[in-house]
């Protein structure tokens, strides 16, 4: 299954030899040791701890993509550009405009992709071909120099329809739950954050939350009860008469929501605006409660 996603990431280059050490002192995952050809996530965070993206950091011969947030890489080019320092061989290019994304899933996947390892990604004739998982589906982000090619086009589905797989994968995205209202760990991104590395803007406040086990809320997947009314982004969550948190995302018969803790259990029916909506999972890279 093809999809055509231009604006759910952007694409942003890094070039020069501070590169690694530039990102290591800057976000939350540990990139040192990444070869070409390899990738990881790691979230920019403010000294707070709040998102300013989340961000697959894939490392090339002589330079870094950075896939960042749709819509979020101006942002992250400023943020980024306030701390490159004198002494720092880091240059920076947004190239969302003139590039194009699409993603292909399960039976369409080539099998050399799918032997990637996850964020494992290779360039062949202009194209750049980015190991991915949506839940338990196998994929790739697709990367095209220019527009997209009209075989592409005609053979895949629109942004929408992709939303309805996201939300029911329990996939988070920006601006809905990534962003500088949400903590990374409440986000579910546990896989983005090293409590191994050095020092990090954030890491002082993302060391204490997961040390002392304390996270107000957590990001879960929601399915909606139907016959009982409609549920929109934005709706406030309640339990037993009292606010327990608010829905991000609506595609489908699921929803995506954050949940204060104490509310959190496994099949737990919320109110959410006229409807209702059942406690699935706890979303993102986080497995159960």
């Amino acid at each position: 299954m093809w999809y055509r996603l231009d604006d759910f990431l952007g694409r942003v280059r890094m070039s020069g030899a501070s590169r690694l050490d530039f990102v290591q002192r800057m976000s939350t995952g540990d990139v040192m040791r990444l070869q070409s050809g390899e990738g990881v996530t790691t979230v920019f965070t403010t000294p707070i701890g709040r998102i300013v993206d989340y961000t697959r950091v894939l490392s090339g011969a002589d330079s870094l993509l950075l896939l960042t947030g749709g819509g979020n890489q101006d942002k992250l080019l400023r943020w980024l550009r306030k701390y490159i320092f004198f002494n720092d061989d880091v240059q920076l290019a947004d190239e969302t405009a003139r590039t194009s994304l699409a993603a292909v899933f399960d039976e369409d996947l080539p099998d050399e992709v799918r032997a990637l390892p996850l964020h494992g990604h290779f360039q062949r004739d202009g194209v750049t071909w980015v190991r991915c998982a949506l839940g338990t589906r196998h994929g790739a982000w697709v990367i095209f120099d220019g527009p997209l090619p009209e075989k592409i086009v005609s053979c895949s589905a629109d942004a929408a329809a992709f939303e309805v797989a996201r939300v029911a994968a329990g996939e988070p995205r920006f601006p809905n739950e990534l962003g500088e209202d949400f903590i990374p760990l409440e986000a579910g991104v546990w896989d983005a954050v090293s409590f191994r590395k050095g020092c990090y803007v954030g890491q002082e406040v993302l060391a204490r939350m997961e040390s002392r086990g304390q996270i107000a809320r957590r990001l879960a997947r929601l399915y909606i009860v139907p016959d009982v009314g409609a549920v929109a982004i934005g709706d406030e969550l309640m339990a037993d008469g009292q606010p327990c948190g608010r829905v991000t995302s609506v595609a489908g018969d699921a929803a995506l929501g954050y949940v204060r803790s104490l509310a959190l259990e496994i099949g737990r029916e919320l109110v959410a605006g006229a409807g209702r909506v059942r406690v699935e999972a706890l979303a993102g890279r986080t497995a159960s409660l």
